[in-house]
């Protein structure tokens, strides 16, 4: 019997099956790499009702447009269509060879909504994208073979699209955003990406504005180190001006702008928003030098805050836009998140070599209200756009900077 009348009977027996109610027996005639899903589906899934989705049935689906497909892309396919119907964002599986085990390379580039399509929300200085001159506001067409427009994706298509091995070739056509300029299409050759601490500290500055300083930090992701370097910037104000002359002046800064547009998220946000609650340290002992005392460590002196947003900040980002509004942080300036905020995702590795991706906790704020797709609305709504004006800044910063300036400054932690 060929390959393909193979499949055809156990599509058949499944079919069969679930006309009759049984589950145990399409359960025992799948494909393995669908059985494989449909097991961590049933287990792993946050809701164990599979947010009421008749699974059973998509199983059985899947099942006969597999036995129908006749190339890898089109396998591809089935198991994103399948996974979909779970409309859950960090639910999905990356191809084999798609997904390096360690050694990441990245275009250093984000990505998000913006209006029927999607845009160019973030180029890391110094990376691919900033190289091939990539902006904020450039429209993205496709990247890496799949086409952005209208349709949703998911938190694989928004990010991991854009990562893989050191030195491989990522496609993306690309049209600027001045009006009247064609598209491009450039191969970007991903490389390494710095630690998320020492990319922090590269885009730390004062700004100037009406006769005040603000200080400005950029956060790409939550890990622990990419908070601890924020906590340390703030914690001894005049010890980072003292110890980094590129931040001469950062001792007498107003207020703090924390900019978490194209934060992919990756840890619990809790470290930054303890901090910033003005709950960090008060002080234990004293180190005594000559002709000095200093107090270590030092008092914890709350400041105003305002974090940045945009449709590329998703998951643990978009949880600690939560806190922000939670626990009246400081202003929340921007575009409506990613809406992909998850409390976690685990990945399993499939006997074809492919990864699924399943989503085993959900997020919802204090009154239950759930963020996944429809994102977190900032405060003040603004569009991600370049700089309308020489010795401006992009408008989220600016309009962000206004929030600081304005009456009371935003919301000061007491």
């Amino acid at each position: 019997m060929s390959a393909f009348f193979r499949k055809s009977a156990a599509f058949a027996l499944a079919a069969a099956a679930l006309s009759h109610g049984c589950a145990a027996a399409v359960l025992q005639d799948l494909p393995p790499v669908l059985a494989e899903i449909d097991r961590r589906a049933r287990e792993e899934f946050w809701d164990p009702k599979l947010k009421g989705v008749d699974w059973t049935a998509e199983v059985a689906r899947a099942a006969g447009e597999l036995a129908r497909a006749e190339t890898p892309i089109e396998r591809d396919r089935v198991y994103d269509r399948l996974l979909s119907e779970l409309e859950d964002s960090h639910t999905f599986r990356m191809p084999a060879g798609r997904w390096p085990a360690r050694n990441w390379g990245t275009a250093g580039l984000r990505i998000g909504r913006d209006g029927e399509g999607y845009a160019v929300k973030g180029v890391i200085p110094g990376g691919p994208a900033d190289r091939a001159g990539m902006k904020t506001g450039d429209s993205i067409l496709a990247a890496g073979g799949k086409d952005y427009g209208k349709e949703r994706v998911n938190f694989r298509d928004l990010f991991l699209v854009l990562e893989g091995a050191p030195g491989s070739l990522l496609e993306v056509t690309w049209r600027p955003l001045k009006s009247g300029e064609a598209a491009r299409t450039v191969r970007l050759e991903l490389a390494p990406e710095e630690p998320g601490d020492a990319l922090v500290w590269k885009s730390a500055r004062v700004i100037r504005r009406g006769g005040k300083l603000y200080g400005y930090a950029r956060l790409w992701g939550v890990s622990a180190e990419t908070a601890l370097a924020v906590v340390d910037m703030l914690l001894d104000r005049e010890e980072t001006a003292r110890t980094h002359p590129a931040l001469a002046g950062w001792g007498e800064i107003e207020g703090f702008l924390l900019d978490a547009r194209g934060n992919s998220g990756g840890y619990d946000p809790n470290i930054l928003a303890t901090f910033l609650r003005g709950r960090w340290s008060a002080g234990d002992y004293y180190v005594r030098s000559r002709g000095a005392k200093r107090l270590v460590p030092p008092v914890s002196r709350p400041i105003s805050v305002a974090l940045l947003l945009n449709s590329a900040t998703a998951s643990a980002g978009e949880a600690l836009a939560l806190k922000f509004r939670a626990h009246a942080i400081g202003p929340v300036v921007g575009e409506i998140t990613a809406g992909m905020a998850s409390g976690g995702a685990a990945a399993f590795s499939l006997s074809d070599g492919s990864t699924l991706w399943i989503t085993r906790r959900a997020i919802e704020d204090a009154e239950g209200r759930s963020y996944e797709g429809r994102g977190v609305s900032p405060d003040i709504l603004v569009a991600d756009r370049p700089a309308a004006a020489p010795g401006e800044e992009e408008a989220i910063v600016e309009a962000g900077l206004k929030a600081l300036a304005g009456p009371g400054g935003g919301h000061v932690p007491r």
